[in-house]
């Protein structure tokens, strides 16, 4: 699994779990042809493309650029298990914090061996100048990654784990229907199926490029 895939892969455990936050974020209000019918992604915490596309990197499974509901249920389904490391059916906030560490560990080791070999070709190339600096700065750069997220040196590593504890906090609050503290199966399939409703603006039983806003590019 290359990097790219590994951070997809982080990236979709949030939208696991927060689908219902999202879903929220994206009530529709009044008529502005931004969101479903009579509706409008009215909030900027939500990004209906950003979801379509790693929707479409985890879940769609036949390549047609179509994201359908069972799709949805395969994908969340696979995550859920692979966050319920006790296998209690059952996904606690520790579970997801130790999923999400793993996969910024895999990424930056994923990472780490790119710039290394990005490296060792621009040796080859004689560039060794350019090699060592794409060295330093990636050292550098996971330095104050692991600096602010494990020793809390790194002001902007602090704030990041800090807008992560809050994230996991705020999506368990939503989507832990039942307040037990935990996210059951069930409860991750009925926020995700509350994102799909909300995202299939047009009712066709799937989601597609059809349903995304039409936002000017620039």
């Amino acid at each position: 699994m290359n990097g790219k895939k590994l951070l997809l892969a982080g990236l979709s455990a949030t939208l696991l779990v927060g689908a219902a936050v999202q879903a929220s974020f994206a009530a529709p209000q009044g008529n502005d042809g931004m969101g479903g019918p009579g509706g409008r992604w009215h909030r900027p915490g939500f990004s209906p493309e950003v979801a379509y596309v790693r929707m479409l990197k985890q879940f769609d499974t036949n390549g047609d650029m179509k994201i359908s509901k069972d799709e949805v249920k395969a994908g969340v389904d696979k995550i859920f298990d692979e966050i319920d490391t006790n296998k209690d059916g059952q996904i606690t906030p520790g579970e997801l914090r130790a999923y999400r560490k793993e996969r910024v560990k895999q990424w930056k080791a994923e990472h780490a061996k790119s710039a290394d070999e990005q490296a060792q070709s621009n040796q080859d190339k004689g560039d060794q100048g350019k090699g060592d600096q794409t060295q330093g700065d990636q050292a550098q750069n996971d330095d104050n990654q692991d600096g602010g997220m494990h020793r809390g040196h790194h002001p902007h590593g602090r704030f990041m784990h800090e807008a992560a504890m809050m994230r996991t906090t705020l999506l368990f609050q939503r989507v832990d229907t039942d307040e037990n503290g935990q996210i059951s199966k069930q409860e991750a399939e009925d926020a995700a199926n509350k994102l799909f409703d909300r995202m299939d603006r047009n009712h066709d039983g799937v989601i597609s490029l059809d349903d995304m806003p039409n936002r000017p590019l620039l």
